[in-house]
């Protein structure tokens, strides 16, 4: 084989190679290293979400926990907007967005601290993150009259049924119905509110960070929330923010930087792969909660909560991948 490499036929066939082929072959390399290192950032960003919101679920007084998370991150990340905001004109437009997607994530933290109140991790995520995609295309439907793949609608039943299965308790016939009485539970009901506004500030910050420079619009997105939140806790929750600051101090400064790193890190994937598939690979997070909830948190209703979240995971993917 050395020989035949070394002999004329073999740097004939070579020389006459097609010159198309190279950049071919390199343009295929790189996607393929994108496409990877995007998945990576993707997959590490999804664990880490569910993470943030593991310790959430952890915290004595849920909103207290989350206010002061949130103040970590806005003083955390304070340098990261000067460094970034000098120069920058934001429009009406811009600000609009801004103000829009801050009140709705105001709610989103004020709905998802009552949901974990409520409910079990491995309900409440799985619920909230799966019922927000599943939103936006039924409302692109009714209200944009866009047409919907059939690729979306598989995702939107399979996120049906797993939004079904995790509120089973056994699989019997006789807990069957078992689910839709449990949909009318308080958790259930905050968990979907939780998903209304992640449909709400998903289609706004579709518009804001092509308006906005996406470190800046997030960093204001979260002054907001917390400027929202704090006439609240400032007076409810006042006798709890010191006891929530001395019992869970460093999970407090975990999250004050993973609420908004975890995000930077989704915005960085979009640079280098397609939205749709980084939107819908993101939700293997669903996956990882429930997984946390049930191992570590040692929730009830191990099997029912694990294939419901599966099912939902895939049915984003799905919802994700039609678009």
């Amino acid at each position: 084989m050395h020989g035949l490499t070394q002999s004329p036929v073999f740097f004939c066939f070579q020389a006459f190679e097609p010159p198309s082929l190279k950049p071919f072959k390199l343009i295929t390399n790189n996607f393929l290293i994108m496409s990877s290192l995007s998945l990576g950032i993707v997959l590490v960003a999804a664990l880490f979400h569910a993470g943030w919101n593991l310790l959430a679920k952890k915290s004595r007084k849920k909103m207290a926990f989350i206010w002061w998370f949130l103040l970590i991150a806005v003083i955390g990340y304070l340098p990261m907007f000067l460094y970034f905001r000098p120069g920058l004109h934001l429009t009406a437009a811009a600000w609009s967005c801004i103000i829009v997607t801050g009140i709705l994530h105001a709610l989103y933290f004020w709905f998802m601290g009552g949901a974990y109140e409520r409910g079990d991790l491995s309900l409440v995520y799985p619920l909230s993150r799966g019922s927000g995609p599943l939103f936006v295309p039924i409302l692109a439907v009714i209200f944009l009259q866009e047409r919907l793949a059939l690729t979306g609608g598989i995702g939107i039943v399979l996120v049906v049924l797993g939004i079904y299965v995790i509120h089973l308790k056994e699989f019997t016939v006789d807990s069957f119905l078992e689910p839709l009485r449990a949909m009318r539970g308080s958790a259930s009901l905050w968990a979907l509110c939780t998903g209304g506004t992640i449909a709400g500030y998903s289609l706004v910050d579709k518009v804001g960070v092509g308006l906005v420079y996406p470190p800046v619009y997030i960093y204001l997105m979260f002054v907001i929330s917390l400027l929202l939140l704090s006439p609240y806790v400032l007076v409810k929750e006042r006798a709890a923010l010191k006891l929530e600051w001395q019992v869970n101090r460093g999970p407090i400064l975990i999250d004050g930087f993973l609420v908004l790193f975890t995000y930077l890190m989704i915005l960085f994937a979009f640079r280098i792969s397609k939205v749709s598939y980084v939107v819908a690979a993101r939700e293997v997070s669903i996956v990882f909660s429930a997984l946390l909830g049930i191992l570590w948190l040692k929730e009830a209703h191990a099997q029912q909560k694990i294939t419901g979240s599966v099912l939902i995971a895939f049915g984003v993917v799905f919802i994700g991948l039609s678009k």
